[in-house]
Order: structure tokens, then sequence, then C-alpha cells
């Protein structure tokens, strides 16, 4: 056995001194989980079935002394380190081969503060925890689309969710954040104390140090807020985002509108005769009065007969959960492109037209989200998001079964962004990205420079390499 190194590797052979493993799981609290432990490929998996790599070593924290404890032995033993928080994230970057993977699964705790109207969440909690706590109050944060979507990667990546044109990203509701840096330390970043590294964590993407922490405010929603959730034929798309074009430029911020084209599934609560026909899905929510939102919604109901209508009053954390069948865990392959853009153009409508009937996967959806409103009452410079004043996003979601080809619906995803890419200004957005190095730049955009500064700064020994390769989740 190996007396030096924690590791070597030689294609899939790895080495791995006993004594220093052994130390290490005598100074934490958390578990230490290795290849020959029964639960070692649970795990290692997360959210993406498509993402199979296999860490040498797991280590499940329970607090913030055992994720200084293992960036400490990362360090002494020259490991990669990637980070689990949710496991949520298209591109899998919560997990390598070979390296150390840092679980913050056990560390989701949910501490509410009422009378300052903020919420303290650690850095393994989901969204739907935040929502349980918070709701019961009434109170909300702005969240992702999917409950058990990860607090730490979505934030860290902007956060796009219900409420974003009301009260903007996840991103621009941090108060202050506890971060774990490479080296070790642990410091409290916000608007006053490591300014920096706080502006690159708001939209930046992961890879600056270890988010033990997130402290945001919270604003009055719910518990029972107004939905539009009304699925068409797919033959009204034309006419429907011709609609949009003309009217989502007025629609208040309280309104937030994404446009889905997709396939109905063949379950409940869909009508038989309907099973496997294409849509175009209007998904609002109304962050306000729901008379109000009644009214603001009632002109995109009236498209004709409905494939279904479930739109009404309905609990927030209802909401926060409709998708949530949609995107299960481990069961399905995804792979996600992105871009941003500012007008609905006809050859806009064509070609979105275009991708939703070419879809190889009757899983996969074309997307198109309404942007602006508090989004952009946030400077352009102001945080590490780059994107302030684009009016909307095409999301190209392919999901797809694991007995289908993977190259297949690979190809069309990548594709299709190269043939929207000259309708768009160029940028895409980090959580609906791979792990290339091209598309980490656009999700970047102009702040991409700054943000490898400030990564070399706090992280000048590269201990989170990985995440030049590849988007934590």
């Amino acid at each position: 056995m190996e007396t030096g190194k924690i590791l070597k590797w030689n294609d899939e052979l790895e080495v791995i001194n006993p004594d220093r493993l052994m130390a290490l799981k005598r100074k934490i609290d958390g578990r230490l989980i290795i290849k020959d432990d029964d639960d070692y490929d649970n795990s290692r998996m997360v959210w993406n079935g498509m993402i199979d790599r296999s860490p040498a070593i797991i280590v499940k924290c329970k607090n913030e002394h055992d994720i200084q404890e293992t960036l400490k032995f990362a360090t002494e033993n020259e490991v990669v380190v990637t980070v689990k928080g949710g496991g949520h994230h298209v591109a899998g970057g919560a997990v390598c081969d070979h390296g150390l993977m840092i679980d913050l699964s056990d560390m989701n705790a949910v501490t509410l503060d009422e009378e300052n109207k903020q919420v303290s969440v650690q850095g393994g909690a989901t969204w739907g925890e935040v929502d349980q706590v918070t709701q019961a109050k009434g109170l909300a944060t702005p969240g992702g689309l999917v409950s058990d979507t990860g607090v730490a990667g979505l934030t860290l990546g902007g956060g796009l969710g219900w409420l974003r044109r009301k009260y903007g990203l996840a991103c621009d509701n941090l108060v202050s954040a506890e971060i774990i840096t490479a080296n070790g330390d642990r410091i409290t970043a916000d608007n006053d104390q490591n300014a920096d590294l706080f502006w690159a964590i708001k939209g930046g993407g992961p890879g600056f140090g270890i988010v033990s922490t997130f402290n945001f405010r919270l604003y009055q929603v719910g518990p029972e807020v107004m939905s539009c959730i009304v699925f068409y034929p797919a033959r009204l798309t034309g006419e429907i985002l011709r609609y949009y074009r003309s009217n989502a430029a007025a629609l208040p911020p309280e309104a937030s509108i994404t446009l889905i084209y997709g396939s109905i599934p063949e379950n409940e609560p869909f009508p038989e005769k309907h099973f496997g026909e294409d849509f175009i899905l209007i998904a609002g929510m109304y962050a306000g009065a729901a008379e109000e939102g009644e009214k603001v919604f009632a002109p995109y109901r009236k498209f004709g007969e409905p494939i279904a209508d479930f739109s009404g009053l309905m609990p927030y954390t209802e909401l926060q959960q409709f998708f949530d069948e949609d995107y299960p865990k481990f069961d399905l392959n995804y792979y996600w492109k992105s871009l941003f853009f500012d007008e609905v153009t006809d050859e806009v409508i064509e070609k979105f037209i275009e991708l939703g009937k070419s879809r190889p996967s009757p899983l996969s959806t074309v997307d198109i989200w309404l942007l602006g409103g508090a989004i952009d009452k946030v400077k352009p410079l102001e945080t590490a998001y780059a994107h302030r004043g684009a009016q909307h996003l095409l999301g190209i979601e392919s999901n797809w079964e694991k007995k289908q080809s993977d190259s297949l619906n690979i190809e069309w995803t990548r594709k299709a962004i190269e043939n929207f890419l000259p309708l768009s200004g160029g940028s895409s957005y980090v959580n609906f990205e791979d792990i290339e190095e091209k598309s980490q730049k656009m999700a970047g955009g102009k702040n991409f420079e700054k943000l490898q500064a400030i990564k070399k700064k706090y992280d000048p020994k590269a201990l989170f390499s990985h995440y030049s390769r590849a988007t934590a989740s």
C-alpha cells in the first residue's frame, strides 16, 4: 500500500491510504464513504440519470468543522474536490471521477427569522424544505420551479423562478453567506465583508468556496396564489406567441409567465384522447392580489378550447411542486442548453415551432421565459449575473428515457442552440448549461474574466479545479 499521497490512479485503478482515511474519519462528525461501502452507489448518484461518475471518497458533512477538515485533507493529499448540495444541476458537477465529493445533504437546516423577514438556509437544503418553513408564516423568497432543486446551486447560478419579475432572482435576495474557503477559513460574505466574493456568488456559478449557509430576505407570498396553467393544442403556438409578443411587456411585475412546448403525458389528469399530443403550455403565477391576477391572466385562457386548464387559486407550495413529476431523480437523462434574447420576431416564432416539432424525445420541452421586472432593477454590474436587461430566455430541456440514445438527444440540443444563436445576444444561463468551457464563458458573459480573477484569489491552488470543467449542483 502506498504511504505517500492519499490517491493515485491509472485508468480505473485507485490506491487509497487507509491510515490517512482513518485519520480523517476520526476528525469529522459526519460519514466517510468509499467504494467498498454498501451505500456508496446511492451516495454518488445525482438527479441527472446520465451522470455516472465514481469519486474515490465521499464525505457526508454534518457541520462546518467537517467541511474544514475535509478541505484540509484534500489540500494535503492533492485531491480534486466537488460539492454536492441538492445534486440537481443538469451538468452533474457535484460529482467527478476519482476525486473527493463533499456532500452537504445532511446540512439542510432552515431557520426562520420572522421578525426581520429573513431565512437562514444551510447549503444542503432544497427549495421544498425552505418553502415548508417559510410558508407556515406566509413568507417566501424567490426559488425555482421544481421543489427538490438545491438552494445552493440555483442561487449561485442566479435563480429563476415564479417570483422572478416581482422580487428578482434568488441571488438578488441574498443578504449574506457563510463560506468555507479553499484554505479552510470560515468567512462571512456580504456587501461590507469580502464584498468581491459576495459579488461572485450572486450569479457567477460555483467554485469560489463552499457556502455553508445562505441568508435570504423574505416577502409576504401566499399561502395561496393565482396561477395560470393552460395546456393548448400545439397548432395554436404561433397565435399564442404573437399575442405574447404584443402584450408581455405590459404585464405587471407581479406576473411571471413561461411558455412551454411539449407532449401530453399518458396519464391523468389529462384526457385520454390527448395522450401523446403536442401542446403549448402557458404557465404563470401572480405574486399579488388574487382578483387582479385573475384579470391579468384571463386573456391567456381564451385561445379556444384547451386540452386542460388547471388555472386558479392554489397553495404556493403546490405550485412550487407542479413540475416535480416531470423531472424525476435518477430515472431520466437530462441535457439542457439556453440562450437569452430580446425580441420575439417572426423568425423566433418559426424556429421555436420547428424545435418543438423536431424533439427526438416526447419528454423534452422548448421553453420561453419572460424576464424583466425586478430582475432589471438591479444594476448590470451589481452582481455576477451578467444578463440584466435580457427580455426572454430560451430553454432547450432535453429529457429522455435511458433506453433512448444519449447522442441523438444531445446532438439535437446542440444543433437547436446553434440554429437559434443568430437570433440571440449569444449569452446563456449557467444553471441550464453543460460543462464545456465555451458554454461557461457564454454564461459568464462580460463578467467571465472578473470571475476568474476572484476565483484565483480565493482558490489559488485550484482545489475546486473540477469546476472549470463542470458546474456544481
